[in-house]
């Protein structure tokens, strides 16, 4: 993999948008109107299911209705879109957290893609392919690597989306006679199944893990010894993780940790600043593979850098690109550039949105780059990875896949340190903010945090949790106080707070079974409160659901037939099947919302997007049969929700593939 530079995809996009100038010559007035004719389930507050939606040449949704009162008065030149039987028309669906360049990436990878096969309804793979990544060391000796050679003794050999959690370790393969665990002593195995003469770096797929092996260590640290972690690792949450002698394992915990082994590679960095040459068409193909999901906007949900924040604007300003993107960046990114000296060099970032506003009076189509206007800080790490941030009744279990890490761990030492690393952002109240909890211990930190920066500067923006995977309801009790005005934090009553959760509903599906084995609630491996959309209703939770891709696929009704039947996979064989915690299943209803309005409200973006409604853009996806019919308190089989084609989108009325 190599560098793909700014300026290539900029001269891309300049070559897309070339045309021919010719004079417009003056003529008859026509109507750009377009009728939309069919079963429109809009998704506005009060569940209209219309006949009709008439959409302007701009892309502005005009009028809902019946089809014979939007039919009438139509002029010349007018357009008609008809959904043929048992089609419907839904607003398009939003990603609300995902990561752009990692996900356009491994389209890339080939064989150094590491995941593991999804459970049948959702797998993509061929049973020869889910072989090579049953086990952990399979994975490993699948990955197509040439042979080493001068110029590429100090190359890395990059892999993603290894798992641990769901990949099982099988002693005694590639040529190791020792027993002791893959996570125990992650180089041994990269050594012996991949290379031991050129640097090694997994990416594992919570995204919270990395595996090196020792010459990935040579190469960071330049032959120096002893080979010390650079002081942004421990000061941002990373740890280099050592043995009983002090000697590096090869696991390396929280993005920190891994982000000089990325620098480190000078290949195109996976997470950080370039896409690697995998060619342009591969990356058009990953692109429309997201919109082929029926998604029309997506939020990258952690943007760690201003070049990221750049790469991933121009991606969306491309006239090709066919999503409306939003931006979260980290609250590093945000704060002024500091040199060596102390000097400031560029200012903090300032939080932007959309370049204009479509409205009646002006010639405004909502622009694909919708700007960033969120903040995101990390509480704590992954679920599956070892690292959330457990408190009581949770544990995790000292005989499952995670034995040594009890109660997991933090990327704060407490609720204050989060409050002050967020309150330099906060002062002005222009920022909204989306904290990273898995845990529960994280989430009641979070809402610590959050009570002690209100009560300090009240702000009306919607903030969010995201992932809040561990349940306890006492904290989901707390997050209703907090949006009422009711909450006590220090004898203090908190002014209201707009705080939203979003929730990562592959926990369910793909990790339910493991985290069930890895964590215990009051010493036993039951009750296990996974993505509670249950506390969510009872105590007035807004939420919805997200894929974090890379870690999931990004397909959203994937995200409503889970929300919805709950159930779980034990891997490796997926013979054990049963639902995980069934009074969090949801209506369909209530998961389309989830994945439209929902993430619009989330991100302030809802004055545009997410509903069917007079004003708002005609972003839409036509689906190949109706998802509400599935429900199963209509007699409806939710199992069958993802296997719903999605026909077509429309991003402001058109077809980003061109066809009517």
């Amino acid at each position: 993999m190599q560098k793909h530079s700014l300026a290539m995809l900029g001269a891309f996009a300049m070559l897309t948008s070339c045309a021919t100038n010719r004079p417009v010559l003056p003529g008859p007035e026509v109507d750009d109107t377009t009728l939309f004719v069919g079963k429109i389930i809009t998704l506005d507050e009060q569940g209209t299911i219309a006949e009709a939606v008439t959409v302007d040449g701009k892309g502005r949704i005009l009028k809902v209705g019946t089809e014979k009162d939007l039919s009438a008065g139509l002029g010349v030149g007018s357009k008609r879109v008809e959904l043929e039987a048992g089609q419907v028309l839904l607003p398009g669906f939003i990603d609300p957290h995902l990561h752009i360049l990692p996900t356009l990436i491994q389209s890339v990878l080939g064989t150094h893609n590491l995941a593991p096969c999804l459970p049948p309804p959702y797998n993509l793979s061929t049973p020869e392919q889910c072989k090579k990544h049953e086990d952990l060391l399979s994975a490993l000796s699948s990955m197509t690597v040439e042979p080493t050679t001068p110029e590429t003794a100090k190359m890395f050999v990059l892999g993603m989306n290894l798992d641990p959690s769901r990949q099982q370790f099988v002693a005694g393969k590639c040529g190791v006679t020792s027993t002791v665990e893959f996570m125990q002593q992650p180089k041994l195995y990269l050594d012996a199944c991949v290379r031991k003469d050129r640097p090694v770096l997994i990416l594992d797929q919570s995204g919270h893990l990395a595996y090196v092996n020792d010459k990935a260590f040579e190469i960071v640290c330049k032959g120096q010894k002893p080979c010390l972690p650079p002081d942004s690792v421990t000061q941002h949450g990373g740890r280099w993780v050592t043995d009983s002698k002090g000697q590096y394992t090869g696991l390396l915990e929280e993005s920190a940790a891994f982000a000089p082994f990325l620098a480190a590679t000078q290949q195109g960095m996976l997470m950080q600043k370039t896409i690697p040459n995998g060619g342009l068409q591969d990356l058009h193909q990953a692109i429309q593979a997201l919109r082929e999901a029926g998604l029309t906007t997506i939020a990258d949900g952690g943007l760690a850098d201003r070049s990221q924040l750049e790469l991933v604007k121009l991606l969306a300003m491309n006239p090709t690109f066919p999503l409306r993107v939003t931006g979260v960046v980290t609250n590093l990114a945000a704060m002024p550039v500091v040199n060596k000296d102390g000097a400031v060099t560029a200012p903090a970032l300032k939080p932007s949105g959309p370049s204009c506003t479509p409205s009646p009076t002006n010639d405004c189509a909502l622009p694909k780059w919708l700007g960033a206007g969120a903040i995101k800080l990390w509480v704590d790490g992954s679920t599956q990875g070892c690292t959330a941030l457990l408190g009581t009744p949770y544990a995790y279990s000292s005989d499952g896949h995670c034995p040594n890490a009890k109660e997991g761990q933090g990327d704060f030492k407490s609720a204050k340190e989060l409050a002050d690393a967020m309150r330099p952002l906060w002062a002005d109240s222009a920022w909204r903010f989306q904290l990273h909890a898995n845990g529960n211990q994280a989430n009641q930190w979070a809402v610590d945090a959050f009570s002690q920066l209100q009560l300090e500067q009240a702000n009306t923006h919607r903030m969010l949790l995201i992932h809040n995977t561990v349940g306890q309801e006492s904290v989901s009790q707390a997050i209703g106080e907090l949006r009422k005005g009711t909450h006590v934090s220090g004898q203090q009553k908190v002014p209201a707070m707009d705080l939203r959760v979003t929730h990562l509903i592959g926990h369910v599906a793909y990790w339910g079974d493991a985290l069930a084995q890895m964590l215990q609630k009051n010493g036993a491996h039951k009750d296990i409160d996974i993505d509670p959309v249950d506390f969510n209703r009872r105590y007035g939770i807004p939420y919805s659901f997200h894929s974090d891709s890379m870690v999931t696929p990004a397909r959203p009704l994937w995200f409503v037939e889970q929300a919805v039947t709950r159930r779980t996979w034990a891997y490796p064989s997926f013979q054990k099947t049963y639902v995980l915690g069934p009074q969090h299943a949801t209506t369909v209803e209530e998961a389309l919302r989830a994945v439209t309005i929902e993430p619009a409200r989330q991100h302030e973006i809802d004055s545009w997007v997410g509903s069917i409604e007079p004003g708002k853009v005609a972003d839409f996806v036509v689906l190949g049969a109706n998802p509400l019919d599935r429900d199963p308190a209509k007699g409806g089989d939710p199992a069958t929700i993802s296997q719903i084609p999605v026909v077509r989108t429309y991003v402001g009325g058109k077809d980003p593939a061109g066809k009517q």
